[in-house]
This record gives C-alpha cells, structure tokens and sequence, in this order.
C-alpha cells in the first residue's frame, strides 16, 4: 500500500549574479500524486531502514554468478601522469571502463590521457571539462555530465559507477573488487557523516548560499534547509549502482530536479548531494555505508583553512600516506575496504611501492626505476597553462650552463639552442635530485639537430653556530613558496624564486623546551628587510614564517639569520633570481628597472626601519654591497644573462647530461638518455602502459 508523503519544490533565485546577490533557498511542500509516493517511498525507509552490513567476498566464492563490470571514473589534476599510468596498470582489465575527466586549466594531462585512450576501446576521455576546484558546484556538474555521456554508451554494459583521483590506490585486486560489488549487486556504497546530522550541515556550510565564479567559491549568505527531507552526505568518493546513476540523471521527480538546482549554490555538493537523493528516493533501502576505501585523515595537520585563496571557508584535506602507516592498511586484509587515499609519490612513493611488493607481490628487481619517480613541471606543448617568469628564467639559465659545459669541456663541441622541450623534477628513493632539462641543440658545424637533457641538483647554504643547547635542537632551516600546511613541505620543491615570489621559512625543531627566537631577513644590499620574533613551542616542531613584503625583491643572494638574545646560531641563504622574462616574454629595459632594484621604501608597509640591527647581527660590507646592488639592477641583455647565470651556477650543480638515441659528434662521450637510470627518457616498467595479454585481459 502506497505510503502518502511530501514533495519538495527548492528553488534557488539568481537576483544579480554581478552582485552575487542570492535569495536563499524557499520550500514549497505539496502532497504528491499517489504514483509519485509510491515511487520514492520515503517515509516507508524511515520507518524500517535497517542498516546493511556488507562483509568481505573472496574472489573464488563467486562462482557461477555472472560478475559486474565497473564503470572506473578518474577526476584528474596536476601532472602525475606516471602516478595515473600505474595507477591504472593495476586496475586494467578489457571487462572495464575507463571513463577520463580531466581538469579544464590541465593542458598536459589531457593530452596525455587522449594518447592513451587511442590505444584501448574501453577508455574515453570527455571534452566536456569543467575547471573543478575544491568545494565548487563544478565537481558536481562534471559528474553528472560523466554519468550522462555514459549512459548515452550504448555498447559500454557497465553496472558500476566508481570515481577515483590520481591521489587513490588500490590496497586489494579488481577480482576481489568485482566479487564484492556482484555479490551486492544493486546496493550502493558511499560513506556518511554519522548521526550528528544538524553539526554536519554546520560544518559543511549547508545553511550557506554558495556562489561559484572565475574559479572561486564565493560565500553570499545564509539559507534556510529544504524542509521535510533527510540531509545527508559525507564523502564524495562513491561507488554507486548503475539504476541509481539513471535515476538521477533521467529522473523528472521534483525531488531530483529541485535538489540539482539547490546543489548549485552549495559547498562541498558532491559530498552531500547523492547522499541526499539516495536518502529520499526509492532507493534508500539499497544503501551500504561505506564507500569502498580508507581516507588518512590527520584533522590537525590536513584542517588548516588551505583552501581559503579558493573558497570563503574553512575546509580539510586528507594527508599523503607514508611509509610509517603501511600497517594502517594492511590491517584492511579482512575487511572490504579496496582503494586507499591519499598517495602522492612526490612526497612518499615508498608506501606505493611497499603496497605493489606486500600486497601485489611485485618486486623491485622486476621494475627498472622501481624506486625512482619523475614529474613533468613544463611541456613546450602547454598552451593554457600559466609558467611563472622566474621558472622560465632558471630554466633557460640551465641550459645555457650545460651548452657552455659541454663547449669547455671540448672545444669543438659547438652548439646551437633551440627549443626547451620539458622540465620534469627527479625523485630517487623519496629525495629529491633536482631538475630534469630536455632541449633541442642545433651543432653548429653539421647543422643537425639533436635532443639532449641535462641533470641539475641545488646546493644547499645552511650553516649552524655553537651557541648552546639552540644548536642541538634546530634541525633545519630552509626558503622557498607554495608551503603545504597539510604536509609541511615547500610545493616548489626546486626552490625557483623570482622577485615576486611570496616567499616563506620552514624551521623544523627537536624535542626541548619552550623558546622564543629572532629571525632577520637581510636582502643582497645588505639591508635588514624585516626581523621577527617566534615563539618555538616545547617538543618536536615544524613551523612556517611567511613575511609580507612588498615586491618586487631585491634580486640577489638573500641570508635569514636565526638569533637568540643578540646571538646568531644559524643562518641560511637563497637565491632570489632576476628576470630575463617578464609576462612571460623576454624582458624589456624599463620593466628590468622596476623589477630590479627591489620595493619603493622598505619592505613592510609599516615602514619600519631596521637599520640598527646591522652592527649586533655583524653585517659588513654596507656600502660596497648596496653599490653593488645598484649596477645590477641596471643590467640589461647580454650583462643581465651572464649576472643570471653567475648566480644560477653559485646555487645550482650540473650533474649529468645526455642524448636521446644518438651520440652527439665533436662533443665527447655522451651517454643515450634511454641507457641511463636518471633521464626523464630512461626505462619506468612500473609506469609504462604495455599491451593487453590475451589470455588474461589484463595488462602484461
């Protein structure tokens, strides 16, 4: 007997977008029509929802069933497309699909992914792509427009909708995968919040109006909550059945419809927005709380406001599993948790490769650059992609000192740049070893073109002072940009620092006492920029300092000296680059002049002078350094190239260099790029997509 109940129109009114003037959200209950009750059936799943325990599925125990195929969704981002490659090499099988979303600012990955779905009938990578930024309503829409261009695949017989990032790892076999999801056949898996359900609309800003706009979220005002249905919701990571994805996607229900409109001004909407439908639909009965992975979530370190540049609110973020929490997710043997998150082998690949040999069996004899990692950070083929100008000029500075290496080191070695081609950065067993350069040389006595990379590693200027128990207990010292508070690590990991890089200090400390600490900044004029005091808590530290100067900085050799009652104990120095691009193009004279010779007045807006601390911190050389300073802000062409180099050759150390395919005549013995263990060109078994093996579906 059909089961009377509500129906809910939301609508959300747009007043003036250019204002980001939003009414919130009015509910309008209406009695259904006795169809439409008897479709959804709400109440009926209130009343006798019974909570589903979905245990584990040994792959041999499904025998005769005819298993599901899975319709395997990637949401992808950044340039780790190594990390996608063997990601999917476990993952592969020709009774899948593979669906690919790739973000609309990723010119690199796309291309990538499109080359790579020429080679499989059961890959598609969609053109349709949204700018998905964190917290946005994008996320949302870019699923539902996947789940659309899948349905319309007639010859893609999928029973599966499952979503994953580049940042996800399998920690069980697609068998066990498949046995699992054909035994519970219908069901639904996505993981909720708990039963705090009026704390979760809080947190998540589900009483917020949320206007997303030129890649931000925008925070409007508050709203009132549809009422009369559950709000639900928790992860966005989902794996959800076949009939359900039509439901939402083909369904007129008022219920579907005003949710979709509602969602759109939502924060976080894929992390409520199925949830909620499942929860007051039809289909609330077939729904299993767990969304088929373990999420490392470290709420001290990964609840830090990061995203606060995208959205007006305060959000987390899983951490990176490291090699310390392997037995985190072996201790998932037994239960059906299959994927785990987050993996980024730029911070830890031990944990990934500990996973392939412990639970894959594979080993590190068997994969040449098992233990290495390379990423790409430049492609010459990137048209949308935004380089900063002072990556721009390193790399180009580094070129220039390997052509001039190769000519000292024989002097009929005599070539010609052409082309940057590719920069990627170089991991070996989780430490970096610097940047890798592919470029296009032209020698000059032939007139052929050949294509080299060449290898370079930073130095590292940190000196400590013996001035006590201080000494003993800070333990490192370093500068650089894009700090992750989730991490605490530089996201720039080179170090490539321009006079308008919003530079920052990383200080980590060992178990002591409490401290207070004194940090000055002094430019290459010598002039004390700013000076701080940190208060160092008790016990093991990793701590940033970021000051807000005013730019452009001074280019030069930069020193923060760390003190402690008038007392130096340690210092470290950086290099911050001049520029021979600007809006990236060559720079020109009169920008070299506003760029050169540091900020208008001092560095802080309070305009502080900071001059006395010259004679206790023992800065000398004032004058002839600030003249200094002064001739080379003028510096101009080919003076100002040669100033970058000196400067790149003091911080940066050339340490191999080689051809691709061929050798290069006149200039020596150079090793092939494909023989080497370093190049960029060199043999990754573990990422490489091979061939489909015939006998097993599966990738050899």
């Amino acid at each position: 007997m059909p089961v009377a109940h509500k129906k809910h129109h939301s609508s959300v009114i747009v007043t003036s977008i250019a204002l980001l003037a939003l009414v919130p959200v009015v509910c309008e209950k209406q009695h259904l029509s006795e169809g439409v009750a008897s479709a959804a059936g709400w109440l009926l799943c209130r009343r006798h929802k019974k909570k589903i325990q979905a245990t584990l599925v040994k792959a041999n125990e499904i025998l005769s069933e005819e298993r599901v195929r899975i319709a395997f969704v990637f949401t992808l981002n950044g340039r780790a497309i190594r990390q996608v490659y063997r990601l999917l090499k476990t993952l592969y099988h020709i009774n899948h699909y593979y669906f690919f979303h790739v973000d609309a600012r990723q010119d690199f990955l796309q291309r990538e992914m499109l080359q790579l779905a020429k080679r499989f009938p059961n890959m598609y990578v969609t053109h349709n792509r949204l700018p998905t930024i964190w917290g946005g309503a994008s996320l949302l829409q870019a699923h539902l427009n996947i789940m659309t261009e899948l349905l319309a695949k007639t010859n893609w017989k999928w029973d599966y909708y499952v979503n994953l990032s580049e940042s996800d790892y399998p920690i069980k076999k697609l068998e066990e995968l498949v046995a699992f999801l054909t035994k519970y056949k219908t069901y639904n898996f996505l993981k909720t919040h708990g039963r705090d359900t009026p704390r979760f609309i809080q947190k998540q800003g589900l009483d917020q109006t949320f206007f997303e706009c030129e890649n931000h979220l925008w925070r409007v005002g508050p709203r009132n909550i549809p009422e009369g249905i559950r709000v639900d919701g928790g992860s966005d990571w989902i794996g959800i059945h076949r009939n359900f994805c039509e439901y939402i996607i083909k369904s007129e229900d008022e219920l579907v419809l005003g949710l979709k409109r509602v969602y759109e001004f939502t924060l976080l909407p894929a992390e409520s927005f199925f949830h909620t439908v499942l929860q007051n639909s039809k289909f609330c009965g077939m729904f299993v709380d767990n969304n088929l992975r373990i999420t490392n979530w470290r709420r001290k370190l990964g609840c830090k406001c990061q995203y606060k540049h995208i959205v007006d609110w305060c959000g987390c973020s899983p951490n990176v599993f490291k090699s310390a929490d392997l037995h985190r997710l072996m201790n998932m043997d037994e239960k059906p948790i299959f994927f785990a998150r987050k993996f980024e082998p730029v911070v830890n690949q031990d944990i990934i490769n500990s996973v392939d040999t412990y639970l894959f069996g594979y080993s590190n004899q068997a994969f040449p650059g098992f233990n290495s990692y390379w990423q790409n950070e430049y492609h010459h083929l990137d048209r949308n992609t935004k380089v900063d100008d002072a990556y721009r000029t390193f790399f180009h500075s580094f070129i220039r000192l390997s052509l001039r290496h190769l000519t000292d080191s024989n002097r009929r070695c005599r070539l010609r740049f052409i082309e940057l081609l590719e920069v990627n950065m170089f991991f070996e067993t989780d430490h970096f070893h610097g940047l890798l350069v592919k470029f296009t040389a032209e020698q000059m006595s032939s007139g052929k073109v050949y294509t080299l990379e060449t290898q370079l590693h930073p130095k590292t200027f940190y000196m400590m002072y013996n001035t006590g128990n201080l000494v003993g207990r800070l333990q490192g010292l370093e500068v650089g940009t894009d700090f992750d508070p989730k991490e605490l690590i530089f996201r720039n990991y080179g170090q490539l620092m321009g006079p308008y890089s919003n530079i920052a200090l990383r200080h980590s400390w060992g178990n002591g006492n409490e401290v207070a600490v004194s940090v000055a900044w002094i430019d290459p004029s010598n002039t004390v920029a700013a000076s701080f005091d940190m208060k160092i808590p008790s016990g093991v530290h990793i701590g940033s300092h970021k000051p807000q100067f005013k730019k452009p900085l001074r280019p030069g050799v930069w020193t923060i000296k760390v003190f402690h009652e008038w007392e130096t104990f340690a210092e470290v120095k950086f290099l911050i680059l001049p520029l021979s691009f600007y809006q990236e193009r060559p720079i020109l004279a009169p920008e070299i002049y506003a760029t050169h010779n540091g900020p208008k007045g001092h560095y802080l807006e309070k305009d502080f002078d900071f001059s006395e601390f010259r004679k206790p911190l023992k800065i000398e050389n004032i004058t002839e350094a600030e003249n200094q300073a002064t001739i080379n802000g003028r510096k101009v062409g080919k003076d100002l190239e040669r100033w970058i180099d000196t400067l790149t050759a003091e911080f940066w150390q050339l340490q191999n260099f080689c051809a691709h395919k061929e050798t290069v005549p006149l200039c020596g013995v150079l090793e092939k790029c494909e023989h080497s263990t370093w190049s960029s060109m060199s043999t990754d078994t573990k990422s490489t997509i091979t061939l489909v093996d015939e006998n097993t579906g599966y990738l050899r």
